[in-house]
């Protein structure tokens, strides 16, 4: 073990006139690497040995933009309309992705991982997933959508993943969990994006804790775009009318005298 500094990081060594990911010089990684290569280095700390670049990279394509329908891009229109410039609007917006917009696939990968179905019968435990949200009244991540009654991005992810070789045990996990909510809820819960990245992310062996990374780094560059479309194109101070504001509180009432 070498001796503690201040910061020790295995991910990138910089010196004068040189810089190393996880020991590749930037330079050669630069024309002969994907960013999905590299964003897989990143994560995992060695090169792709087959296509998890190619997946890496269809994973961030999935979830590059939503439209105004994601509140994290809601949220960069409303601070850029402000003044504020592009990079605290787009940080804005990456703060906006939480547990209930981007973190699902979080939390399914790590069900899938730690129900570590490679050593199960996975039609069993799906079951026995279901049967304990069920029983606590909770609903699985990864499944439905407000939106899509079949998100498109799922057939292709999943279609491009077992054609590139990277499915396995978790996106069997993922997909015998939508079969099992479908036969004991009577309609199709179907499995959306999230859910089939964090099928795919945990058969590449990518730490469930990884997850919320996949978004932040794809919906940046949406949120960019509409940072860009809000001050070009649109009007500064991007307010709610008052009439669209619904008042819940206590009628007009008098302030009453001080007590002495």
């Amino acid at each position: 073990m070498p001796n503690r500094k201040f910061w020790n990081t295995s991910i990138t060594r910089v010196e004068p006139n040189s810089i190393r990911v996880r020991g590749y010089d930037v330079t050669e990684l630069m024309g002969k690497r994907s960013f999905g290569d590299v964003v897989y280095l990143l994560f995992s700390g060695e090169l792709p040995k087959s296509n998890e670049g190619k997946l890496v990279e269809a994973i961030l394509v999935a979830g590059c933009d939503h439209s105004l329908a994601a509140p994290s891009a809601d949220t960069v229109r409303f601070v850029a309309s402000s003044g504020v410039p592009l990079q605290a609007s787009v940080a804005a917006g990456i703060i906006a992705l939480g547990d209930s917009h981007g973190g699902a696939i979080e939390q399914c990968a790590r069900i899938f991982q730690e129900a570590q179905p490679q050593t199960k019968d996975v039609a069993a435990l799906a079951n026995d997933i279901l049967a304990a949200f069920r029983a606590r009244k909770e609903r699985i991540p990864g499944f439905g959508h407000p939106q899509h009654t079949a998100d498109p991005r799922t057939a292709r992810l999943l279609g491009l993943a077992r054609g590139w070789g990277l499915t396995g045990p978790h996106t069997e996990l993922a997909l015998a969990i939508e079969a099992a909510m479908e036969r004991q809820l009577g309609r199709r819960l179907p499995l959306n994006v999230d859910g089939a990245i964090a099928g795919v992310m945990s058969d590449m062996g990518l730490d469930w804790r990884l997850g919320k990374g996949f978004y932040v780094i794809s919906r940046a560059s949406g949120l960019i775009a509409h940072y860009y479309e809000q001050v070009t194109q649109e009007r500064p101070f991007k307010e709610v009318l008052w009439q669209e504001i619904e008042y819940w509180g206590p009628a007009p009432r008098p302030v009453p005298d001080q007590q002495s």
